[in-house]
């Protein structure tokens, strides 16, 4: 039972569910090299603060966008997206029953560029931005390799593999706020805040060697792919220091190669 307790506590670090993590780095791709951005794409939107349609010209910007992420888009200083890349993360832990480290390294998220934006709702007051976005994914594939170091109840364990994440029918909605600066005659935006709640069809994961008795290993991962909904529910409201820094620090290094008032002028 000791076991399977700490093998349930890695596979939701694995997937993004650990709730106990005191610190999150990530390594990321690095950018390729900056060009100033002038104008955008010919099949990009423009869309104009006054429109009263507004919302309906961010999300044919984002349908256009979203496609062309695979390759990249090498006028907005966008790299090839799908798939989307962590190079290193390690996640340390720190809880009433389970400390140590988890490191995923080489993960790949597939499926980024296949997702389709359905709902906008722009909000501009001031310099403050304010972003709900409902988007779905048909699919979304993680992979990557890991290598935990953990104690539980004074118990070590050390297993490191394979891992693979696979989510079908995931519907994001998300609300994000920022505030717009001046820089080089251009206005861009940053990010202060980003959260989202996700809605997913059905999910799969796969470890290698979380025990070493494969035939435990198959049994451990059975019991979890079959509950996932239940831990998840329970999971995810406490896991957002774990993915808001990530995500603030990706979208941020993008929005400031972009200028803002090319998307979206003021008239």
């Amino acid at each position: 039972m000791l076991r399977v307790s700490f093998v349930l506590a890695l596979l939701l670090c694995l997937n993004g569910w650990c709730a106990a993590q005191i610190s999150v780095k990530a390594e990321l791709p690095k950018l390729p090299e900056f060009k100033p951005v002038t104008e955008l794409p010919a099949d990009i939107p423009t869309c104009e603060q006054g429109d009263i349609n507004i919302n309906e010209c961010i999300k044919r910007a984002f349908q256009q966008l979203m496609p062309r992420l695979k390759d990249g888009i090498k006028e907005l200083n966008i790299p090839p997206m799908d798939p989307f890349i962590i190079e290193r993360n390690n996640i340390e832990i720190r809880s009433s029953f389970v400390q140590g480290r988890v490191q995923i390294r080489n993960v790949r998220v597939f499926g980024i560029s296949e997702g389709n934006v359905q709902k906008v709702d722009f909000r501009l007051d001031g310099n403050k931005v304010n972003m709900g976005l409902v988007s779905h994914m048909p699919r979304l594939y993680i992979e990557g390799n890991y290598k935990a170091d953990m104690t539980l109840n004074e118990v070590k364990m050390t297993p490191k593999g394979y891992f693979n994440v696979t989510m079908s029918d995931l519907t994001l909605s998300s609300e994000s706020e920022g505030e717009l600066y001046e820089r080089d005659g251009h206005t861009y935006l940053k990010l202060t805040k980003f959260n989202f709640e996700p809605e997913i069809g059905d999910m799969a994961l796969y470890a290698s060697n979380l025990v070493p008795d494969p035939a435990l290993n198959a049994v451990i991962l059975d019991f979890v792919n079959q509950y996932w909904r239940q831990v998840y529910k329970v999971m995810l409201p406490q896991t957002r220091s774990t993915w808001e820094p990530m995500f603030l620090k990706v979208m941020n290094s993008f929005l400031a190669a972009v200028p803002f008032d090319l998307f979206i002028k003021n008239n």
